[in-house]
């Protein structure tokens, strides 16, 4: 692990750890259906969280969604797959 990997994992908050499992289980099976984009507010309804408190989750893995469009799923797979190993 990198100085910076260990550094990004240290101001994570706990509870996002522990969301960002549903999020990518929620985008993968988007991602087979053959979904392009997931907005946060999508994925707030599926998983009973807040769509703000996702963005804000995703933001300290520092992937963001374009306005109107949401994330693009692939990369945010590759992203939170990446990150939590």
């Amino acid at each position: 692990m990198t100085r910076d990997e260990i550094r990004t994992m240290t101001k994570v908050p706990e509870p996002t750890l522990r969301r960002l499992p549903w999020y990518l289980a929620y985008i993968k099976l988007l991602q087979t259906k053959g979904e392009e984009y997931v907005s946060s507010t999508q994925i707030a309804k599926e998983i009973g969280v807040d769509s703000s408190k996702i963005a804000k989750d995703l933001s300290f893995i520092n992937i963001s969604g374009k306005t109107r469009v949401g994330y693009e799923i692939n990369s945010l797979v590759a992203v939170l797959e990446e990150f939590l190993g």
